[in-house]
């Protein structure tokens, strides 16, 4: 059995579009184990996942500084001889663990992030403008580089166990939850403000998918600001909103994403796990651009809402959002409008019936 390791610690979006690739090639090479060493509350996206192993590698706490990497970097070397590491991360962290490996003479393969490209891509003027490779596919080409070759399955490639499948049975009966009308997921948060669309639109896109579709509405998301807002939208909807965040562990959202008919969502980690779980989706991009290697995987062109680069020739300002505008008003997201996001959603919808 080859036996790989793979170092991936963060953003939780990079970390999960891990999963694909892993999939795929574990369904295309038998004879292959992999390790992934990330944090622990990433674990959750590779369960169930034949010849996967999840090394739970505390790095804010357990493993700090170098002398906790190099710890860590022990106990992974004393717990298997490994046929190459992969550093699909090239941080400073990842970095010091791939050089330790490489003085004990293993083989390492580092994925190409692609730095000069997006900056290039994202500069003030002077832009190049071209689609980049997919961060799915950055991973894959390190994994060919590293003598594993595979052709990619097709999704879902988030499928949850059978435990969290009965525990969200559990759920939608505690709260009466039976599935007599379309499902839609809302996940309008995302970490930084040049990628949330204007949070005062939601009232009236609820509204619409109500009156025009009957749907009962999950509020995907995190943290108590936005829990405090999803409170609010279930006081304006208490029949149609159903509040998420913060009831359900990642193995039981991915389940109930499994149910849903359309998830309406920004640049995320919420669109990246709707993507793989094979969800319909709309997403909405501001600051950010799908074509720098980071737009809903397998999903096709009608996924996604932006306003285009002939009209703002500022997108993208940045590859992974900021709390800026070059222009001081965030047009790219106010530009939107929500009847724009309805329509789209609407299209969906018909496909899906």
């Amino acid at each position: 059995m080859k036996k790989i390791l793979i170092l991936r610690f963060s953003a939780m979006g990079d970390v999960v579009l891990l999963v694909p690739v892993i999939r795929s090639l574990i369904a295309a090479h038998t004879d292959v184990e992999v390790k992934v060493v990330t944090r622990p509350k990433f674990a959750a996206f590779f369960q169930g996942i034949d010849r996967v192993i999840v090394y739970e590698a505390d790095v804010d706490k357990k493993y700090t500084g170098f002398f906790g990497l190099r710890k860590l970097f022990m106990t992974l070397l004393a717990r298997a001889n490994y046929h190459v590491i992969i550093d699909m991360h090239d941080h400073v962290r990842t970095m010091v663990l791939r050089n330790l490996f490489k003085l004990a003479g293993k083989k390492v393969v580092v994925f190409k992030k692609g730095r000069t490209e997006k900056k290039a891509f994202v500069r003030k003027v002077d832009k190049v403008i071209k689609p980049l490779p997919h961060t799915v596919e950055r991973y894959r080409e390190a994994l060919q580089r590293a003598g594993f070759d595979f052709l990619m399955l097709k999704a879902p490639y988030l499928n949850p166990t059978t435990e969290a499948k009965e525990n969200l049975a559990h759920w939608l009966t505690e709260n009466k939850l039976t599935k007599h009308e379309r499902w839609i997921g809302i996940a309008p948060f995302a970490l930084h403000k040049s990628k949330i669309w204007p949070i005062s639109n939601y009232p009236t896109l609820i509204d619409f998918l109500i009156k025009k579709h009957s749907a009962k509405i999950f509020l995907f998301g995190g943290g108590e600001i936005e829990i405090d807002y999803f409170n609010d939208l279930h006081e304006l909807f208490p029949n149609h909103c159903v509040v998420v965040a913060g009831q359900l562990k990642m193995q039981e959202e991915i389940a109930l994403l499994h149910q849903l008919d359309l998830m309406i969502c920004v640049d995320s980690s919420n669109m990246h796990l709707a993507a793989l779980c094979g969800t319909p989706l709309v997403s909405i991009w501001g600051g950010t651009h799908p074509d720098v290697g980071f737009a809903p995987y397998g999903k096709p062109s009608k996924s996604i809402i932006q306003i285009p680069r002939d009209e703002l020739p500022c997108r993208p300002c940045s590859v992974f959002g900021t709390e800026t505008c070059h222009r001081g008003d965030f047009a790219c997201l106010t530009k939107i409008q929500a009847d724009d996001v309805l329509k789209r959603a609407a299209i969906l919808l018909e496909q899906a019936e």
